[in-house]
């Protein structure tokens, strides 16, 4: 009975994990997958920038020119792992297959979200960001654009004009949206395409191009926001990220509240350890006090946010793996201080732009729990390696879309 389990689990697990990662539909998996963790690959890139067309003199030298390489490495130093635990009777009570096909399916999502979270945050290497500033003009300007029947219908003439400026070709391309961007995007094209409306959201592929691109939905894109703080908070201001709220307080005590620095930046600096749950300051009077167990897992585990002060700008930049668009709030006493900046990473390029090596297909683990009889651990475990080498970086654009 448990051999069926088993067979019955794993072959669970394996059809939810290609149907989740949309990344690797648009991953370049060229590399060798046979090799072990702490193994790398080493490309070398050559640098052709100082070689200049010249004149030719006759009976005179011409100019030497210097041709430069560098190393590049992608290291397989990703190694991760789910694990849990079912017991004799819950197995039992459930039934041999049920156990296996109901958090099978979810643990598989979990990993798999995990690994497809991890592929597009690639999306930050971009040889150049696209926001509002290049629907019109060929610079960024560092705003987000907010997707309107004006600014969908330059964005889609603009996104394969600036990738062929880089002087790549314009075939092979994708276009990786969330499901709201994708939306937003249709109510625009409907008029032109209806069709577009019956394929959205089809296993994250929309059978329609844009831009001269395959349109995938992923939910996994990385989220980042910008908290502009010029003015110190007052007792009671809170900070809401993904549900979670901090509180200034000038002697914090309880869960969630942070300390009143000396100044801004001091404040900023100590709520951006709050945010990451660092070490410095957690559980002090001078610093903050932890959040609940399930509000850090929203924050590092569900969310993955890292927070990063900067004195210098006035603003604290969260940076979330996989999240998604944020939901993000403040109730600050200056009314000029707020979230300047909401929004996702999408990807627009060519297919392939990304390295992943994958050592191993990820596999079902079954032992048995030493002393409880019956009772099975059951884990699973990836170890993969990421890499955008810099021709890579030249083939994709960074999309920035408000949230």
């Amino acid at each position: 009975m448990l051999d069926a389990f088993a067979r019955n689990f794993s072959n669970t697990y394996q059809e939810f994990f290609p149907k989740v990662l949309i990344a690797m539909k648009i991953a370049n998996t060229r590399l060798l997958s046979d090799l072990t963790f702490g193994q790398s690959i080493d490309r070398v890139r050559y640098d052709i920038s100082a070689i200049d067309v010249q004149d030719r003199v006759a009976r005179t030298d011409g100019t030497v020119d210097l041709v430069s390489d560098e190393r590049e490495t992608l290291t397989v130093d990703q190694d991760k792992m789910v694990l849990f635990n079912l017991s004799a009777k819950e197995m039992v009570q459930a039934g041999p297959l049920n156990p296996g096909t109901i958090i099978g399916g979810q643990v598989a999502v979990k990993l798999a979200t995990h690994v497809d979270a991890d592929i597009l945050n690639q999306t930050l290497n971009a040889y150049a960001d696209f926001d509002t500033g290049s629907l019109t003009t060929l610079i960024a300007n560092t705003t987000p654009i907010a997707l309107t029947s004006t600014t969908v219908p330059q964005m889609v003439s603009r996104l394969p004009a600036l990738l062929r400026r880089n002087n790549q070709n314009l075939s092979n391309l994708v276009l990786v949206v969330d499901s709201i961007a994708a939306s937003d995007m249709f109510q625009y094209l409907l008029g032109k395409n209806a069709d577009f409306v019956n394929s959205l959201f089809k296993n994250g592929f929309v059978n329609e191009e844009v831009a001269g691109a395959e349109v995938y939905v992923s939910e996994n894109l990385t989220g980042e926001a910008t908290l502009a703080m010029a003015t110190n908070v007052t007792a009671g201001d809170t900070i809401t990220v993904e549900g979670v709220v901090f509180t200034a307080r000038a002697i914090p005590s309880l869960a969630g509240e942070f300390d009143i620095g000396g100044s801004a930046d001091a404040t900023r600096a100590i709520i951006a350890n709050a945010i990451n749950g660092s070490a410095t300051g957690k559980d002090s009077a001078v610093g903050y006090f932890e959040v609940s167990a399930a509000n850090r897992r929203i924050l590092s585990k569900t969310k993955r946010i890292t927070a990063t002060n900067n004195d210098t700008t006035n603003i604290l930049t969260i940076v979330a793996v996989g999240s998604g668009r944020l939901t993000l709030a403040e109730t600050f006493t200056d009314a000029t201080d707020a979230w300047t900046k909401n929004f996702i990473h999408a990807y627009f390029g060519k297919k392939g732009a990304i390295d992943v090596v994958v050592q191993k297909e990820s596999k079902m683990e079954m032992l048995q729990e030493p002393k409880q009889p019956g009772s099975k651990n059951i884990s699973s475990t990836i170890i993969y390696g990421l890499k955008t080498f810099f021709d890579g970086s030249q083939k994709f654009l960074d999309v920035h879309i408000a949230a």
